[in-house]
């Protein structure tokens, strides 16, 4: 009695015992425990041997084949990979801040969504009220213009306002984009413009919403120079604070024009 494995390959009961053998000429390879690819004829075949496009593996595999010791049938046939893997990125990156000088002309403060909601004792956000507020003020010193954003949900309600705490002067714009990208509308890319800017200090967060997203954008889409203080900015938790700054490490071709560092330790001249 034998039972198919595959093409040319066989399970067979003989003598009491469970052999595999090749379905061509009956040879018997191994016990049916045993591996029978050990007692096959292998032979390495280059790319060429793989078919139509075989191109496209030239360089990068082999083609191992195995046949019949008894008639010489194929019964396997396996591609094999022989470039070397590249290596694997570790992540997150986790970044280092450092001492940033800044030029005050030409350099503005984003601050994302830190609406009345901030001064509530129970939300994420409210503990970075106190710093951004003494960072505003020496950017305010500074004759750094400074944004607010607060999501447009909120708009015309009474949380639609920023946080009482960080003390917006009259003449601090206050932007409702549509989208955690906060360049929607381009109303920001307008105000910035006419600031004449080329470095902004993003505030605020979540990190993983606004800022990944409104950050990026400046970076990528209109080559502004970024900084993000990591202690002014906050997420729901830290996989996704960490997943955000490593994000901005990674960025292709950009992730040059950011930088990190602490409220504390940027300066403006």
């Amino acid at each position: 009695m034998s039972r198919p494995l595959r093409e040319n390959l066989e399970l067979v009961e003989e003598q009491g015992a469970e052999w595999v053998r090749c379905a061509a000429c009956g040879h018997r390879l191994c016990a049916a425990r045993e591996d029978w690819r050990a007692a096959c004829v292998t032979r390495l075949l280059p790319p060429g041997r793989m078919g139509p496009f075989h191109e496209i593996m030239e360089g990068r595999a082999l083609l191992e084949e195995r046949y019949c010791p008894g008639c010489g049938v194929s019964l396997d046939a396996t591609v094999i990979i022989n470039e070397e893997r590249p290596a694997q990125r570790a992540a997150p990156n986790r970044v280092k801040p450092e001492p940033v000088a800044l030029e005050a002309r030409g350099t503005a403060v984003v601050v994302l969504d830190l609406n009345t909601k901030a001064d509530g004792a129970s939300q994420p956000a409210q503990p970075l009220v106190r710093p951004v507020r003494v960072f505003l003020d020496k950017a305010r010193a500074a004759s750094v213009p400074v944004a607010f954003t607060v999501v447009v949900w909120e708009k015309d309600t009474p949380d639609g306002a920023v946080a009482d705490a960080l003390a917006r002067r009259d003449e601090e714009r206050v932007l409702y984009p549509d989208g955690y990208d906060k360049f929607i509308g381009g109303e920001l890319r307008a105000l910035l413009e006419g600031w004449g800017t080329n470095t902004l200090v993003f505030l605020g967060g979540a990190a993983n919403f606004a800022l990944l997203y409104t950050a990026t954008t400046a970076a990528r889409a209109h080559g502004y120079s970024v900084v993000v203080p990591v202690d002014g900015i906050y997420a729901h938790s830290d996989y996704e604070m960490e997943y955000t700054l490593h994000q901005f490490t990674v960025l292709p071709r950009v992730a040059g024009r950011f930088r990190f560092s602490m409220l504390a330790a940027i300066e403006f001249r």
